[in-house]
């Protein structure tokens, strides 16, 4: 017997997969993008290196790089953007 709700969870999880890979999460330094990755790369960074990847942000943001997430399902000015602006202001 199939669930109807097992198909509805993977139609889910194939949505939100294809709209992080439209998606990306950049890097920059004085302006110049550093690097692009899919926001579904990024999230499984995270996952799987969650202490070193914490740590590499932040030293990121001492240096001076800033981090913007862009891409077609996301507003320009998103809640998320907002924070890394807000964070790597007070820290120069």
């Amino acid at each position: 017997m199939s669930n109807p709700n097992s198909s509805t969870f993977w139609d889910n999880a194939r949505i939100i997969i294809r709209k992080g890979n439209r998606n990306r999460f950049t890097v920059f330094n004085k302006e110049k993008s550093i690097f692009s990755i899919s926001i579904t790369l990024f999230i499984l960074l995270l996952l799987l290196f969650c202490p070193a990847a914490l740590v590499l942000l932040l030293i990121g943001l001492f240096c001076g790089c800033r981090y913007h997430f862009g891409g077609p399902d996301l507003p320009e000015n998103n809640q998320l953007n907002r924070f890394f602006e807000k964070l790597s202001g007070g820290l120069e």
